[in-house]
């Protein structure tokens, strides 16, 4: 696999995810409801201010069709957005 490079490479695992989200069409709710971690908890991820923990990310990675070593690392293979 080839490392991603660019601007979401560079940035937090919030960015990545609120861009992965929005990308989905997902509201925060939405993609709660579809992960089953809580609102709350996407939210201070996304700002930046909560890192997640590894089952965490599992679970949003999962609901979003995302690799998870993009999620928390911007490794791996860029998602397909169509």
């Amino acid at each position: 696999m080839k490392p991603e490079t660019g601007r979401l490479a560079s940035l937090s695992v919030g960015v990545r995810l609120a861009e992965a989200r929005e990308r989905r069409g997902l509201t925060l709710q939405a993609l709660s409801k579809q992960s089953g971690v809580g609102v709350a908890t996407i939210f201070t991820i996304e700002k930046g201010t909560k890192q997640p923990r590894s089952d965490t990310v599992e679970k949003l990675a999962r609901a979003l069709a995302v690799p998870r070593a993009w999620l928390c690392f911007g490794d791996g293979e860029k998602p397909e957005w169509e």
